[in-house]
């Protein structure tokens, strides 16, 4: 049942040859420069704070103005989104995806039959627990269609006891499927960088050549799902895929992207981490949904495997091999290439430790490795430069752009939203920074106070005699004003954030449940610990040259876990790969 791990050739004899971005720079000097970009980015941006109001006061201004603007309209339409986009995915829930299609495929008669694709699965993991790994493969054998699986444990030679237990997994679940076997990825090749996208490049070449190159599979029917380990999808997911792939004209330059919440074990994690972990599936749904974003796959996502075997897969040595992937692909193959939203919600897990404070710790790394995408600011950017990609000028620089401001805006929005109004509005009245007075002057609202102390006191939430929370009467200039009226959509959506939880467990009391919104009144100090200083710390790393070591995040459940029956191991067969059901 496992392949034998050997690295092929990168590409094929017959490939043409085709542009693929450089990983780095022609020089160590240009690539030190380029690395340290993201920093010094983020750094000119925090530091306008504290001098502009001194030396570029009218800069400073207007620059504000359209920050906070486009902060105003950003809360109002992430809110809206994801409304629209909770709605889409009620529909999207309720769909009979064969029945569709057979309707679909009246009007296009030369369509291929429902169960002519094939969606590989590759599961990257590495010290994950086997039950952890089951609750993944048992929402892959619920799939509507998953006799049209194929799913690769795609585990990591390193490990002790990798054989046995993918042997076991195998075992419980191969006929649950069109196929399933494992990969194994040697440590230590060169060139690599131990993480998720070097597994994943060598198990889906592995499959190359023992589904396409020796079993003469057809590339073309097959997409490949990038799973991670604690995934869990619903029953309806690859229905969904199997649809959108068989109906759309260009599937084989199309990334789909379902709707990530890290929501299978939010009820178990310190409080604190519920909101940016909350806050997470928000903004991945609301990009979804939003007219005019520039969509990315993150995490979970398919792509027909044509595509990634005309880029040569992912990139060993990179490790956010997500956006990565996706850039390499638009910059190598052109326009076509894009995102599209599949509207079916998928669980990822929480970071989970067994101690309160090893959690927070945990929780720390995992967004520091998640900001090291930074790294792909120079390689987009040298992309975009480049003569020889087929990309169109616009849209190279429309990714690269998007890119930097996600990861430059993710280091310093913290510091602008905090600190850029309160700082440059006492540098006016006690230093006499000469900002215009149309950004002084202030204005009677009523609105949070600046009181957190109260946070602890819960009869002081709505004292309103300006020692509270809310104040009657709150005295802020125009941008402050922007701010104050982002308050709504901060409501709308920590509301959708609790819809779009799962029920709450037996084992969490209500009292406990409620008390977890006096995080909110936190949520500076929250942000800034684990979105805004991790953004810092890998931009710094990767400024310094220091690369960073792939932590696999420790997740899991409080739940009592259900014994399992012992499994005997057994020798591995000979034979790694069946034939598929249907044929080839």
């Amino acid at each position: 049942m496992a392949i034998l791990a050997r690295r092929p050739s990168r590409g094929t004899s017959d490939a043409p040859a085709i542009f693929i971005p450089d990983l780095t720079a022609r020089s160590a000097l240009r690539e030190r420069a380029w690395n340290i970009l993201p920093f010094a980015l983020s750094l000119f941006i925090i530091s306008t704070i504290f001098w502009a109001p001194f030396y570029a006061p009218w800069a400073f201004a207007i620059g504000t103005l359209i920050f906070f603007t486009y902060w105003l309209l950003r809360s109002y339409g992430v809110a809206v989104a994801c409304a629209v986009g909770l709605r889409r995915i009620r529909r999207w829930q309720a769909v009979d995806w064969p029945a569709r299609y057979s309707q679909w495929r009246t009007k296009h008669p030369g369509a291929p039959a429902w169960d002519w694709p094939r969606h590989m699965v590759i599961i990257p993991n590495y010290n994950e627990s086997e039950e952890g790994l089951s609750r993944t493969i048992d929402s892959l054998a619920a799939q509507q269609n998953a006799e049209q699986l194929v799913v690769v444990m795609a585990m990591e030679a390193r490990e002790s006891g990798a054989e046995a237990k993918a042997a076991r997994l195998i075992a419980r679940y191969r006929q649950s499927f069109g196929n399933m076997f494992a990969t194994f990825h040697p440590a230590g090749l060169p060139g690599e960088t131990p993480g998720k996208g070097s597994n994943e490049a060598w198990a889906a070449r592995e499959a190359r050549i023992y589904l396409i190159e020796r079993r003469s599979h057809d590339i073309e029917r097959y997409t490949i799902t990038s799973c991670d380990a604690d995934a869990v999808f619903h029953p309806r997911h690859f229905a969904a895929l199997n649809y959108l792939f068989l109906s759309n004209s260009d599937r084989y330059r199309t990334f789909w992207q379902p709707t990530i919440f890290n929501s299978n074990n939010i009820w178990d994690i310190p409080a604190p981490l519920r909101i940016p972990d909350g806050l997470s599936g928000i903004n991945r749904l609301s990009n979804l949904v939003m007219p005019g974003s520039v969509k990315f796959p993150t995490s979970c996502y398919s792509v027909s495997w044509k595509m990634l075997d005309e880029v040569d897969y992912w990139d060993e040595e990179v490790i956010p091999e997500d956006w990565h992937v996706y850039l390499k692909c638009c910059y190598t193959l052109g326009d076509r290439v894009h995102v599209e939203a599949l509207y079916l919600p998928l669980g990822n897990d929480c970071v989970l430790t067994d101690g309160y404070f090893k959690t927070l710790k945990a929780h720390y790394h995992q967004s520091v490795r998640h900001a090291w995408g930074a790294s792909d600011i120079p390689y987009a950017w040298r992309a975009a430069v480049s003569q020889r990609s087929p990309l169109g000028v616009r849209r190279r620089l429309l990714l690269a752009g998007a890119v930097t401001k996600v990861h430059v805006m993710w280091a310093a929005q913290w510091y602008l939203v905090t600190l850029g109004i309160l700082l440059p509005a006492r540098f006016a009245g006690a230093f006499g920074a000469p900002l215009p007075s149309w950004w002084t002057h202030r204005y009677p609202v009523p609105g949070p106070g600046w009181h957190p102390e109260q946070v602890v006191h819960p009869s002081r939430w709505f004292a309103f005699d300006s020692t509270g929370l809310v104040e009657p009467t709150m005295w802020v200039n125009l941008v402050g004003l922007l701010v104050a009226v982002c308050l709504l959509p901060l409501l709308a959506m920590i509301l959708i954030e609790t819809l779009t939880r799962p029920r709450r467990p037996e084992y969490v009391s209500r009292k406990a449940a409620a008390a977890q919104y006096t995080m909110w009144p936190l949520m500076a100090v929250i942000t800034f610990f684990f979105a805004s200083l991790p953004a810092v710390h890998a931009q710094a790393k990767l400024a310094r040259g220091r690369g960073l070591i792939y932590r696999v995040a420790e997740k899991g459940s409080r739940r009592v876990a259900v014994p399992q029956p012992a499994a005997s191991v057994e020798p591995l067969p000979g034979d790694a790969v069946g034939a598929l059901g249907g044929g080839s």
